[in-house]
């Protein structure tokens, strides 16, 4: 039996529905059909999705192949009156009991929640240029008439009409949401009673790669959000521009994201990257992950993403290869290459234990030398893995969080060393460069370490030339203050804990300028810091 598909947006409850796309009268169908032969009837059906595969960087609409709608939840309506509610298993089918003579309608939801004892959650995928409301559809009404059972199957299709997309695209929050399925199972498959914070996947056609107003579609990039309001993941949809809903590696390093923020620790400051910058060491872990936690989720060796006309181009990484030259602990690629390589040889749950363990408490901020400290103590009888794996890519494998052994500086004059040591009550010195460009990359930053005997207020003071601005962060097992104001001394008092604690610096100004013609000859800006 063939039927249409209804491309539906439910907001707030299924009885406020938003028709779009493709039309279609929510919740029609109500009435009673007489003569009634049995008490119930068994609705079953399967749900399933156009699913079009990114396997070397472009989407290739000819390959598309159906999949099922894993773990969304379904409900059954007459009219405006919910009959009966479940959830999709993971081959996609539902099944429901049903009064017989009914007029129906199936919706399923691009939504997974799941309460109570055990492992939980609670993801949706909304549109953020309709007032945030979440995506369904939904089969015609039909009677359920007075047999004992009765099938309903419901397919999301992509819309592509052979040269662009010429329906409403369906077929896409689905897409999405078995991204986080997937990505979900795979911590599920090492920690099996895990509670996901709640995550909401805000994508719409009309979000483009520019601006920032979300309401309109202006988002900028796909990117991982954890505001005030919840954790949120922005992906673009712009055909012919940028689409990222069958870019399932781009949704996973995305979701990499969340699990940091939910799970582990990011202290990355962001900004734009690329493979082959020298990064801060925060960014570059950040990224690495990313990429990283895409292949091992989706089980690939490669990241994927499309772009431009037809999605009919794009980028292809092999995440095992790594840096083969330049390579270190400020390169994204060394990073993704070492964790992607890791878990091909041990396995995921060593590398969970680590993120979620004394990494994420840890002092140093989060790189590649406090992930291997913590991963030795977490997992010994692996420590060959990894120490091969650093020295693959020109990193010390010594168990210091703080990278005190590293003698890979990338080529610039202030990386090394990783920390210098402060003294409260001292005047210290704290320099920073743009060597290798400025914003997040290696050397725009300057990190200090200091102890204080005990707990309390103190003011920490950082002052330069007339012509720069001074910002900082301080972090004592994650960033617990940060001073982001105006002109060349930057002041703030800090209720700092006992022990120690980690000081990093910053010039917003970005005045360190070039000398010569060689960027290698630049001199380094640097301030006066004290802790009192």
């Amino acid at each position: 039996m063939s039927y249409r598909t209804y491309w539906q947006l439910v907001v707030a409850s299924v009885a406020l529905v938003l028709l779009g796309g493709c039309g279609g009268g929510g919740g029609g169908g109500g009435g009673v059909f007489l003569p009634t032969a049995v008490s119930s009837v068994t609705l079953s059906g399967t749900a399933t999705y156009d699913s079009v595969p990114n396997e070397t960087g472009a989407l290739v609409y000819a390959a598309t192949t159906s999949k099922p709608i894993r773990g969304a939840a379904v409900d059954v309506l007459s009219g405006l009156t919910l009959v009966a509610s479940t959830t999709t298993d993971a081959n996609g089918a539902y099944s429901v009991t049903v009064p017989p003579s009914t007029g129906l309608i199936v919706r399923v939801k691009a939504q997974m929640s799941q309460s109570g004892a055990g492992p939980s959650w609670d993801v949706t995928v909304r549109d953020n240029t309709n007032s945030n409301a979440i995506y369904a559809m939904e089969t015609p009404a039909f009677s359920s008439g007075i047999a004992a059972s009765l099938t309903r199957d419901i397919h999301a299709p992509s819309g592509w009409g052979g040269s662009s997309y010429g329906s409403a695209r369906v077929a896409g929050p689905f897409a999405l949401l078995d991204t986080v399925y997937t990505a979900q199972a795979k911590v599920l498959s090492v920690a099996p009673s895990t509670a996901f914070p709640s995550l909401r996947v805000f994508w719409s056609v009309n979000n483009v790669p520019g601006g920032s107003n979300p309401a309109v579609g202006q988002i900028g990039t796909t990117f991982f959000s954890n505001a005030s309001d919840g954790r949120a993941i922005y992906v673009l949809g712009k055909e012919g521009v940028d689409t990222d809903e069958y870019d399932a590696s781009v949704i996973a390093h995305e979701w990499g994201h969340y699990y940091q923020s939910a799970f582990s620790r990011d202290d990355s400051p962001g900004g734009s990257h690329s493979m082959n910058d020298l990064l801060d060491r925060r960014v570059a872990f950040s990224e690495g992950w990313g990429n990283a936690w895409s292949g091992i989720a989706l089980e690939r060796s490669n990241y994927t993403d499309s772009v431009g006309a037809g999605q009919a181009s794009g980028s292809n990484v092999n995440l095992a290869a790594g840096f083969s030259s330049g390579a270190g602990w400020y390169r994204e690629a060394s990073i993704h290459s070492i964790l992607w390589n890791l878990n091909s040889q041990i396995g995921f749950k060593a590398i969970h234990n680590t993120m979620t363990g004394s990494f994420k408490s840890g002092t140093a901020v989060t790189s590649i030398h406090p992930f291997a400290a913590a991963f030795y103590a977490v997992a010994p009888a692996n420590a060959s893995n990894l120490n091969a794996l650093l020295s693959g890519q020109s990193i010390s494998p010594v168990a210091d969080p703080f990278g005190g052994s590293e003698t890979n500086s990338g080529g610039v004059s202030t990386a090394l060393p990783m920390y210098n040591q402060a003294t409260p009550g001292a005047s210290n010195s704290a320099c920073v460069i743009n060597q290798a460009g400025t914003g997040n990359k290696l050397g725009n930053f300057a990190y200090l370490r200091f102890t204080v005997p005990t707990g309390g207020n103190y003011t920490i003071a950082v002052t330069g030339t007339s012509a720069t601005d001074p910002d900082f962060v301080v972090y004592h097992g994650g960033q617990i203050a940060a001073s982001d104001g105006l002109g060349s001394s930057e002041t703030a008092v800090v209720a700092l804990p006992a022990g120690e604690s980690v000081l990093v610096i910053t010039d917003f100004n970005n005045t360190s300028q070039s000398t010569a013609a060689s960027p290698s000859a630049q001199t380094p800006t640097c301030f006066t810091v004290t802790i009192q």
